[in-house]
């Protein structure tokens, strides 16, 4: 973990407000590799009993490769953060649900961007056990 990337609100890089916020930290960020962590709560939003649901995992996917945009447009290109929208899912697979109380480690690997739209490979692991992984498209919001 990179003490300055973990420092780094989520405030500056998501829209999304708690409780609808799904990511508690950049842990770390490289060109084509982002890392974030999010611990979903016994009865908070996305819950399924003690489980973090299927739909809770796709947003908290989402908002993980919204951190890297907001990451990059607020840090390097300095230019104000972007709304996003969830274009497509591609080869989702739910391997298992994670319980309240786990730490997701989230791992955001950038394959293409193009005209304000991103394609990413992510991963969810809980520990080393993977647990969840997908393609998705973001698009960016034109102003």
């Amino acid at each position: 973990m990179t003490k300055a990337f973990h420092d780094i609100s989520m405030d500056e890089l998501l829209p999304q407000q708690p409780p609808f916020r799904f990511v508690d930290h950049l842990e770390d960020y490289h060109d084509d590799i982002t890392c974030v962590s999010f611990t979903p709560m016994e009865g908070g939003l996305m819950m399924d009993g003690d489980c973090f649901s299927a739909a809770g995992l796709i947003e908290h996917m989402a908002q993980a490769s919204a951190v890297r945009n907001g990451y990059v447009a607020k840090y390097i290109l300095h230019i104000p953060v972007a709304i996003g929208f969830i274009g497509q899912v591609r080869k989702y697979r739910i391997f298992r649900l994670p319980r309240a109380g786990e730490r997701l480690d989230t791992r955001v690997e950038l394959k293409q961007e193009v005209f304000g739209v991103t394609l990413t490979d992510i991963e969810v692991k809980c520990g080393d056990e993977v647990i969840c992984r997908a393609s998705l498209k973001l698009a960016l919001k034109n102003d």
